[in-house]
């Protein structure tokens, strides 16, 4: 992202920590933004974490809540948190911690996906999370729908987080254009549905799955737009 680029090639930071790693797909955008710094991920998602391992081996690893980091206070030049706010059990928990561990004075960075104001192929994208993000909370599995752009600053900032700016970030892509892609993204909805089963929703989920596919074919598919949040510990 050149406008984290363009903000921080100037500032000195030696260690960042990205917690909700996951498989570690905002590692590139810490390496390309921060050159130089040495990078923990943490994740509570061991399958996700052993993947991200085999991408990023210089990367540390660790399986790590993020309302219970284990990290003393005041150890790292910037905290990120990427795609996984909608993710945390416990919201106020999880930002207070972040800045917890993030040095006076440090940055934090928030990269989310929101809901409001989409074109039609991103709210395509939107219909497909929420199918999944539903299901998950059926079995169990912390995952809200998508917040709004101002609930996510409003999160931030009611965490004491200085929010020195922000941006816009999107991807100018269609999911689907690849050949079986679609019939792939169909695939997974059913595979994911069939684990509810045996609950009421099953039969009042079932036709979003048509209606995913419907909808794709005419508009596309084409990720949500992200707001990346650059703030300041305080």
């Amino acid at each position: 992202m050149e406008a984290l680029r363009n903000f921080f090639y100037d500032k000195k930071v030696n260690k960042i920590l990205d917690v909700g790693t996951g498989e570690g797909k905002f590692i590139p955008v810490l390496k390309d933004s921060f050159p130089k710094a040495a990078i923990w991920g943490v994740d509570p998602d061991e399958s996700s974490l052993e993947q991200a391992k085999q991408n990023f081996p210089d990367i540390s690893f660790q399986s790590m809540n993020a309302e219970e980091l284990v990290f003393e206070d005041d150890t790292f030049d910037v905290v990120s948190l990427s795609m996984a706010l909608h993710h945390l059990n416990k919201i106020k928990k999880g930002l207070k911690e972040i800045k917890r561990v993030t040095k006076p004075e440090g940055w934090i960075i928030i990269n989310e996906l929101f809901s409001d104001n989409l074109e039609p192929a991103q709210e395509v994208h939107k219909l497909y999370h929420h199918f999944r993000s539903r299901i998950d909370r059926l079995t169990g599995v912390n995952h809200r729908e998508t917040f709004r752009k101002e609930e996510i600053l409003q999160m931030v900032r009611q965490a004491g987080i200085s929010v020195q700016f922000f941006f816009e970030h999107k991807r100018e892509v269609n999911l689907v254009e690849e050949v079986g892609a679609l019939d792939k993204m169909v695939q997974k909805m059913q595979q994911k549905l069939e684990t509810i089963k045996i609950q009421a929703e099953y039969e009042e989920l079932q036709p979003q799955i048509e209606e995913f596919r419907t909808k794709a074919m005419e508009f596309g598919f084409q990720p949500a737009t992200n707001v990346v949040i650059v703030g300041r510990k305080k």
